[in-house]
Order: C-alpha cells, then structure tokens, then sequence
C-alpha cells in the first residue's frame, strides 16, 4: 500500500495541470477507488481516472452562496499556505487545492475513516467553489478581513449562551447537566486556525442546531500562554486531557466518555462517527 500511495503522489505531480470537463461526487470516487483496488492492484489508468475525479469535484457555486463562507476559506488558506495579506489569489489558490487533493488522495488510499476521507474531499470541494467564484467575479483574489476573522468572538447570540467561562459554569452546565443529556464541548486554542475557521463558518453551532434536544453543545476556550486570562479555563482544559485543538469531549452521566478530533462542517456534519460509541 505504501508504494502504492508513492506512485499515486508522483502520477498526480504529474498530471495536476490537466483537467477534465466532468465532475464528481465523493462517493463516485471512492466507487471508482474500490473497484479499482478489488484485486489488490491498481494500474497506471485507474489511477490517473481517480486523480482526475478527485480534481474535478462536484462544486455547484449556489451550495454556498455569501461572503462569510468565502472570505473565511480564503482567509484560512492563505494563512496556511499564501502569504497573509489579506488577499487570497488565484496562483495561492491553485497551490491549496493541489495540496488538498494530495491530502484526499493520500487518506483515500490509506484507507482512513470515512470520516476523515469526506472531511477531506469537503476541503476540495470547498476550494474548487472560491475558485470559480473568483474567476466568475473578473477578479484573480478574495479579499478578507485578517484581524477580525483571526480572533474569537464572544458577542454573537450563540457564543454569549453557550460559551464555558469559569469552572463553576463548567461543573454546573457540563458535568451536572450531563446526567440529564449527553453534553458536547469543543476545546478550542484561541489561536488555533482550523478552531477559527469553524468558529468563523459556524460550525459548533450548527452542530447544536442538527442535533438539538439530544446533545447539549458547548465551546471552551483556552491558552496556555496566557495564564492570566485563561487560567482557570487552562486548568479545566489540562485535567480533561486537551493537548491539543479543535478537540471535543463528551460528557454522559458525570463522566467522560469519548474524546478526540472532528472537524465539523457548517451544515454541522462530520460529527457521526465520533457519536458513534
């Protein structure tokens, strides 16, 4: 499988500057993956068709119409891979999007979680969307605003309600609550990127809204840089074993029952596998 993936990444090197007219779906993807690996090997054909699937992704520009969506993935890419200033190009773009399909690529064949294949091939799909939204503007970049989508915001409705503040707000809404219903929080780096660009989609709160009277959702903040601020918060996120973010703990009857990553999206999918106990 190892040297598989290895010529895999060196037809896609390869062949990144073609494309094809069609698109496709995740799944007719990974139908295209399994018949191909049916018999244990996988020829130069096969896969030069999945690379070129996975270039040409399903990406109607209506599905996510609006400039939050767009400037938050811009803003989120050229923090990773451009160069941070507030205008996310085209030739940044194209280096994201072949990033990322070498990323869906690599997880497909590795066979990971169905999971983290789809939250992968979302990123594609996402990317190929600002890309024919800016070329569709006349323009070759997306402006965003850097300093507002960089921070965290406690002022919108949401975030007012169902922030984690103090470690009495912990015990009381978390732990006590949890004996009543399963209670979800998301332990998040306040300057942790993939943490912001969810913050700035939406993401956590649309996972309360898809799964609203079955699980209570919470965000927790923290910095471990910054003991004046977060001291308490850093105390609570170290006893709960976050080393890291975005990480969501759940909580079930006073107790911690599942911990780990997910990268919800912002319809609030992504999240099934982690429920899945």
């Amino acid at each position: 499988m190892k040297n598989l993936l290895s010529i895999l990444v060196l037809i896609f090197i390869t062949i990144s500057s073609r494309s094809m007219a069609a698109e496709f779906n995740e799944s007719e993807i990974f139908d295209i993956y399994k018949k191909a690996t049916r018999d244990g090997q996988v020829t130069r054909y096969e896969a030069d068709k999945i690379i070129h699937a996975a270039q040409n992704p399903y990406s109607p520009t209506s599905s996510h119409a609006g400039n939050k969506f767009l400037e938050a993935l811009s803003w989120y890419n050229d923090i990773t891979v451009g160069n941070k200033d507030g205008y996310f190009t085209l030739r940044e773009l194209s280096v994201a999007f072949d990033q990322q399909v070498e990323k869906y690529l690599t997880v497909l064949f590795q066979q990971a979680s169905a999971t983290e294949r789809v939250s992968a091939w979302k990123m594609v799909q996402k990317l190929k969307i600002l890309e024919k939204t800016i070329k569709q503007s006349g323009k070759s970049y997306y402006t965003y605003r850097a300093k507002q989508l960089g921070e965290v915001s406690y002022e919108n409705e949401w975030n007012r309600k169902n922030t984690i503040r103090s470690r009495e707000d912990f015990n009381r809404r978390v732990i006590e609550a949890s004996w009543r219903r399963p209670v979800l929080v998301k332990f998040g780096l306040t300057y942790c990127v993939h943490c912001l660009l969810m913050e700035n989609l939406g993401s956590v709160p649309a996972v309360a809204k898809k799964y609203k009277g079955q699980i209570d959702v919470y965000k927790l903040w923290w910095n471990p840089n910054d003991s004046r601020q977060f001291g308490e918060l850093n105390t609570i996120a170290s006893e709960e074993g976050i080393t890291s973010s975005p990480m969501f703990n759940l909580y079930i009857d006073g107790k911690l029952v599942k911990s780990g990553y997910a990268f919800p999206d912002e319809n609030g999918d992504g999240m099934e596998e982690f429920f899945s106990l």
